[in-house]
């Protein structure tokens, strides 16, 4: 058995590790993979994909995926089994050097799942693995998950939510998405790949600059987009200007942006913040904000 399909069965059966979170989706996963062929660009690709696990302070069991060559979208239908009208790309961070598929991804979908939301986590390509198009290899990846999920989900409103490197994808795709990033390949690639709101969760927005332009693809926010943006300011590791000058951004370039800050939560908490700590308000938050647009 080989280690792709090793990871898809860790990620679509939830047979990861970690501990199983209190809420469950009813129906199973569905695990797809982005692309009919081998991903464009990969010519001089050499790594070998593979699980990272890293023990979280609770004594748990995180897993990362590394070195991926196979990108994939795991879709988990809404809790009940009837059609949904909101669906969520989900594009855990990892510093762009993993991908934090677990924490960021899989728990998160199974929350939205159990509230009624469809959604998918994107295990994307890494920009420094040796695609042709770099960072933007997960980039594409983003824009053709998007347009499997809206195609697979039918929901009226199709957005992603990003975590931490992830929020830099998600943020790229709200501003370049509509970009030909790669030679369409089939008829999923004539759909429409700009989301409808986006989720930043503590996202690196060029705060401190990279060293060139090249190393991201986030070029800024040049046009009008619905955002959620959470953070916290105790942050070491991705400052929370990050935030703050982002949603300033989406409003000058005529979006709307509801920027909610935390005095502590540090990075990369996605759902673990204890009860009644301050980053443990943000999913609340959020659900109220996203079943109002």
């Amino acid at each position: 058995m080989d280690f792709a399909w090793n990871r898809r069965g860790l990620l679509a059966a939830g047979l990861a590790l970690t501990a199983a979170p209190a809420w469950s989706a009813e129906a199973a996963p569905e695990h797809i993979p982005l692309w009919p062929g081998l991903a464009p660009g990969g010519d001089k690709v050499r790594v070998v994909e593979r699980l990272d696990p890293f023990t979280m302070p609770d004594g748990t069991i995180d897993n990362s995926v590394l070195g991926v060559t196979r990108p994939t979208l795991t879709i988990y239908p809404a809790k009940g089994g009837a059609p949904s009208n909101l669906a969520v790309l989900v594009i855990p961070g990892g510093g762009f050097r993993k991908v934090v598929a677990d924490k960021e991804g899989r728990a998160i979908a199974r929350w939205l799942a159990s509230e009624g939301i469809t959604a998918g986590v994107l295990v994307y390509r890494l920009p420094g693995d040796g695609w042709d198009d770099g960072f933007d290899a997960p980039l594409q990846d983003a824009q053709r998950a998007l347009r499997l999920l809206r195609a697979r989900s039918g929901a009226a409103k199709v957005g992603v939510l990003g975590f931490s490197a992830g929020g830099t994808i998600a943020a790229a795709l709200a501003s370049r998405g509509a970009a030909p990033l790669y030679p369409p390949i089939d008829d999923l690639d004539e759909k429409d790949s700009l989301p409808d709101f986006v989720g930043l969760g503590y996202p690196y927005l060029n705060i401190p600059a990279p060293a060139r332009p090249a190393l991201s693809m986030f070029k800024g926010f040049t046009a009008p987009t619905k955002a959620f943006l959470f953070h916290a300011i105790d942050d070491t590791r991705v400052p929370v200007e990050n935030s703050r000058k982002g949603a300033a951004a989406i409003r000058a370039a005529g979006g709307t942006a509801e920027e909610h800050e935390y005095a502590t939560g540090g990075h990369g908490f996605a759902l673990t913040s204890p009860s009644g700590a301050p980053a443990a308000a943000w999913p609340a938050a959020f659900l109220k904000w996203v079943r109002a647009l």
